[in-house]
């Protein structure tokens, strides 16, 4: 049974609005976008909907969202349409920071107390990251690319999300779901995806400034047997000049190892089931397609009344 709630942060007003919703629709990503809430409601004079109004979802007590009012219109039907975002919307805002030393939930952790962003269990990555500078980017793209160099340098993937109300980082492989999505299971259709056109590399190139030479060192790594079938394909970036030649190594051979293979998706219609959401793990089965294995659930909309969601999955 869903329950949706709201607050005016003003008067300090709740109401239980869940008979009032005609519409609503939760969706997830996996990064660099924040969750959202949109939902119908009817007109009543009781609710005065604001900017900064709380806006909560639960399912038989357990909590699914947790946001804020950003957007709201109405209409001569007497009806409101309104957009929540949960408070990873906060992290849309731009800064310079130059970190040196730190691991990907640290620095989350300092943007969190910076920007008065409540936080949860931030999930220890082991990975330092020797040198990271951004100026002016999103706090998204500064937390996004502390964990692109903590996959690159120990295979682990790691997702932020807001668990009702609290900034985390969690392991996708811990968040694996008992759920499988495909032949008999949930799912209503799907369309099956395979390809090298996105993020796909059999050459990365990284080069480094030489403070004592003057020039500029270049790093190779590539799989010349794919390139003959696929062509170069080539990821080229300018690494931390503090960074050895056995790192960048190391760097250059992960980087290969991730990127040196196609893109496998799905996008999929199904039956709705409110424990999935991006960032975790569920089991695909299309056996039409000779497709079988875990995927990640990289986008989620949620029809919260029709209780039908749409997902795209990607391989890891």
């Amino acid at each position: 049974m869903i329950q949706i709630m709201y607050q005016n942060v003003k008067t300090g007003a709740a109401h239980d609005i869940t008979d009032l919703v005609s519409a609503a629709t939760w969706r997830t990503q996996r990064s660099g976008a924040p969750a959202s809430l949109e939902m119908t409601l009817l007109r009543d004079a009781a609710v005065q909907i604001d900017h900064g109004g709380v806006v909560t979802v639960k399912s038989g007590g357990t909590g699914l969202f947790y946001g804020y009012v950003f957007k709201y219109s109405q209409s001569e039907k007497g009806e409101i349409q309104v957009t929540a975002y949960d408070q990873t919307r906060y992290l849309k805002n731009k800064e310079t920071y130059v970190f040196t030393g730190v691991r990907a939930d640290q620095i989350a952790a300092r943007l969190a107390a910076d920007f008065g962003i409540s936080t949860g269990q931030l999930q220890n990555t082991g990975y330092v990251i020797s040198s990271l500078v951004m100026d002016n980017k999103t706090l998204f793209d500064i937390v996004l690319t502390a964990l692109d160099h903590t996959l690159v340098g120990t295979g682990e993937l790691y997702y932020l999300w807001d668990d009702f109300g609290k900034l985390r980082i969690s392991n996708v492989r811990d968040t694996i779901l008992p759920l499988a999505i495909g032949d008999g299971s949930l799912a209503t259709g799907y369309t099956y995806t395979s390809d090298i056109d996105g993020d796909t590399a059999n050459r990365v190139k990284l080069v480094r400034d030489n403070k004592e030479s003057g020039r500029r060192d270049v790093y190779v790594f590539q799989d010349s047997d794919n390139m003959q079938f696929w062509g170069v394909l080539q990821y080229f970036e300018k690494v931390d000049q503090e960074l050895n030649s056995a790192q960048i190594s190391e760097r250059g051979d992960n980087m290969l190892a991730l990127k040196n293979r196609p893109t496998r998706s799905f996008d999929v219609n199904a039956i709705a089931d409110l424990s999935v959401r991006a960032g975790r793990m569920v089991y695909c089965q299309f056996s039409e397609a000779g497709i079988g294995g875990w995927y990640i659930v990289d986008e989620c909309s949620q029809d919260l009344l029709k209780e039908t969601m749409s997902l795209k999955m990607v391989m890891k």
